[in-house]
């Protein structure tokens, strides 16, 4: 149940953490007032098998994959309904989804767009012909446009 809840929603980093302590607890047969010396550190557990680990996934990359899931259905979803309705309520006249704004959306919106921020750092834009990358109006590097960062270029 929790695995299908984190793809709509970025689940509270106390959530994520009692979740992870019971999955190391039934790990390693704790149980409270009984405590057992932990064999391996918790990153060693979550890390993937054919790199020396036990491959338990961690839960809050568990939900950054899955909230980041939407990213890519989103920029290959155009034509389906949902695309629609996100495209006129979120969306509108932006390009680049990595540079919309978080206020005034949904609890799920919310969950993508911070699932993307994390995710534009290992995106490859291809650029074309610009319809969909603007040079000087995107956010390339830093936190501002490179219209604001460069304005005497710009003008």
């Amino acid at each position: 149940m929790p695995i299908y809840l984190m793809s709509f929603f970025k689940f509270p980093k106390w959530a994520l953490d009692l979740i992870n302590t019971h999955m190391a607890n039934c790990l390693w047969n704790d149980f409270e007032g009984h405590g057992k010396i932990h064999l391996a550190s918790w990153k060693l557990v979550t890390l993937q098998k054919k790199h020396g680990g036990m491959g338990v996934p961690d839960l809050r990359d568990l939900n950054l994959v899955l909230l980041g899931s939407w990213i890519k259905r989103f920029l290959k979803g155009e034509g389906k309904l949902w695309y629609n309705i996100i495209t006129q309520k979120y969306v509108r006249n932006a390009v680049n989804i990595f540079s919309l704004p978080h206020s005034n959306s949904s609890v799920f919106w919310r969950g993508v767009l911070w699932a993307a921020k994390a995710l534009k750092f290992g995106y490859r834009w291809v650029v074309g012909d610009g319809t969909k990358v603007r040079f000087w109006e995107d956010i390339w590097f830093g936190t501002a446009p490179l219209a604001t960062q460069f304005w005497d270029l710009f003008c």
